[in-house]
């Protein structure tokens, strides 16, 4: 009976070790599983094991929303943009980060050896093609053309990175900063609404549907050409813009090649002959705001509704 107890107890131990030992080996299969997946623009699934941690972006959209969800140690490289205060909205932040890169440098991004690259959907698929035949994780995003968009694009860049919770406070600031500014601008009549038009150093610019003509909406003001089917970068003549008569004209406050001068645009278009007798002429009502917020993909195009917002109706803004 001692004997047939003691075999008993073996069995039972060595039963025990092998179920722990079973235990061991699918708590470690299960480490090589994903622990998360995302599905990009294209349609491909990106798998994560962890949240990454060495990000390359390549667009100054996704450049502002990554500083604003995750700490700079997580990010290897941004755009050789993300320095240029006239476009950029995080130039200061940007300095903690030291890795640039550019548009199809592939060299120059796998020098980095990212854990992640995120790449805008105007960003050539190609370029795509070639980062993820060398094994580079890569998500494609759609680029956001209005203020919706890019609450979408914040919750999806979050998701991403692992880091929903900021980017559910970050969707929520947007909002809160939306309806302060509608809290002001709401009260003006439609028959009040300012008039503008915004002009680009190769043509009007707010085509309907457009990134500037929602903002517009949200700032309770006109987009003189919301209506009229004017093609991207056409040429605007003065006839047109005799037309349309507006309160305010938009000039541009930077510029992509470096080579132009904002102030002598300004001062020719305040100065042409034809244009004397618009209203916004008349009033000196040709203004700038930040192109950096103007042209922004991310949280910081609410600072363009509230600047759009602010030269309109300056009285509301009164501090």
């Amino acid at each position: 009976m001692k004997k047939g107890f003691l075999s008993s107890l073996i069995l039972l131990v060595c039963t025990v070790l092998l179920l722990c030992s079973g235990c061991g080996i699918k708590a470690e299969n299960d480490k090589s599983k994903p622990a998360y997946r995302v599905t990009d623009a294209t349609g491909t699934v990106v798998e994560f094991t962890g949240k990454p941690q060495k990000i390359v972006s390549m667009g100054t959209g996704s450049d502002e929303i990554l500083l604003a969800l995750v700490t700079p140690e997580r990010i290897a490289a941004l755009t050789y943009l993300a320095d240029d205060a006239g476009i950029s909205a995080i130039s200061e932040q940007a300095k903690a980060i030291k890795g640039r890169v550019q548009r199809n440098n592939l060299e120059s991004i796998l020098s980095y050896a990212p854990d992640l690259v995120i790449v805008p959907d105007w960003g050539g698929t190609d370029f795509v093609g070639q980062l993820r035949a060398a094994n580079v994780k890569v998500y494609v995003h759609k680029t956001p053309n209005t203020l919706e968009d890019i609450k979408a694009n914040i919750g999806e860049l979050a998701g991403l990175v692992g880091e929903q919770e900021h980017g559910q406070a970050l969707q929520q600031q947007m909002d809160d900063r939306l309806d302060a500014i509608w809290t002001k601008v709401g009260k003006i009549k439609p028959e009040q609404r300012k008039k503008i038009v915004a002009l680009s150093f190769m043509g009007p610019m707010g085509i309907k549907g457009s990134s500037f003509d929602d903002m517009c909406r949200y700032a309770n003001i006109v987009n003189a050409i919301e209506h009229l089917d004017v093609p991207k970068n056409a040429t605007f003549s003065e006839e047109q813009m005799l037309m349309l008569d507006p309160d305010i004209i938009l000039v541009p406050s930077w510029d992509y090649s470096g080579t132009k001068n904002t102030g002598e645009f300004k001062r020719q278009v305040m100065t042409n002959e034809a244009y004397q007798g618009i209203k916004a002429i008349r009033s000196h009502q040709v203004v700038q705001v930040h192109d950096k917020y103007l042209y922004s993909t991310s949280q910081y195009a609410v600072n363009a509704v509230e600047e759009l917002a602010e030269v309109s109706y300056p009285e509301l803004f009164k501090k």
